[in-house]
C-alpha cells in the first residue's frame, strides 16, 4: 500500500512538472515524422505531393526539351510579356515566321540572279516555295493556338512547318549541289527555330 502510494505521489508530480514547463515555453510542437519539405517548398508524405510549390511552366518546358532547343527556348521564356505556355509556344512561331519569311526573300532574289534554266535556279525557285509554305503553315499554328485548339492538332501543324523547311536541303541533295555560305546559313537558321518551336509544342502543357 505504502509503494502505491509513493508511485501515485511521483506520477502526480511528474505531469505537475511537465505542466509547469508546458506554461513556461509554451506548446511544443512536434512535426509529423512522416512529412518532408522537398527543394520547391512542396510537402510530401510518404512520398505522395499534399501541398506543391507554384511551378514555372514556361521554365520547366525549357528545362524539358532537347538540349540543341534549350538556349532559344529560355531566351524567348525571359521576354516581356511571356509568362505561360501559349505566350511561349506564340514567340517560338513568330520568331519562326520571321525566319521564314525572310529566308524566302533572300532565296527569291538569289533565283531572280540565277541564270534561267539552269539546276540551281530550279533549286532555288523549290526552297522559296518551300519556306512560303513554311509560313503558312506556321500561321496555322498560330490560329491553333488563339483559338485554344488542341496539343494534337498544334503538333501535327508545326510538324508540317518542319517538313516544309527541310524542302530546300532536300532540293540540294537530289541536284548534289551546295548553297552558297551565305544561303546555307539562312537555311540552317530556320532549321533550327522551328525545329525548337516544334520541340516546344511537344513539351507544353495546354
Amino acid at each position: 500500500m505504502t509503494r502505491f502510494v509513493i508511485i501515485s505521489v511521483v506520477v502526480v508530480a511528474a505531469f505537475a512538472a511537465a505542466a509547469v514547463v508546458e506554461a513556461r515555453v509554451g506548446p511544443i510542437d512536434v512535426a509529423p515524422t512522416n512529412l518532408i519539405t522537398n527543394p520547391l517548398g512542396a510537402i510530401i508524405d510518404n512520398g505522395r505531393k499534399i501541398t506543391g510549390a507554384v511551378v514555372d511552366e514556361c521554365a520547366w518546358t525549357c528545362d524539358h526539351v532537347a538540349a540543341g532547343n534549350k538556349k532559344m527556348c529560355n531566351t524567348l521564356r525571359k521576354l516581356p510579356g511571356v509568362s505561360s505556355p501559349k505566350e511561349l509556344l506564340t514567340a517560338a512561331v513568330k520568331l519562326s515566321m520571321r525566319k521564314a519569311k525572310a529566308a524566302r526573300a533572300r532565296f527569291e532574289a538569289a533565283a531572280r540572279a540565277a541564270e534561267k534554266g539552269t539546276p540551281m535556279e530550279s533549286i532555288l525557285d523549290t526552297c522559296k516555295e518551300g519556306y512560303d509554305s513554311t509560313v503558312s503553315a506556321l500561321q496555322e499554328v498560330q490560329r491553333c493556338i488563339d483559338a485554344n485548339d488542341s496539343k494534337a492538332s498544334l503538333i501535327t501543324k508545326m510538324s508540317a512547318a518542319t517538313t516544309f523547311t527541310g524542302d530546300c536541303g532536300n532540293a540540294y541533295e537530289e541536284r548534289e549541289l551546295e548553297p552558297s555560305l551565305a544561303l546555307k546559313a539562312t537555311k540552317n537558321n530556320v532549321n533550327r527555330v522551328v525545329t525548337g518551336a516544334l520541340a516546344i509544342a511537344a513539351k507544353l502543357k495546354l
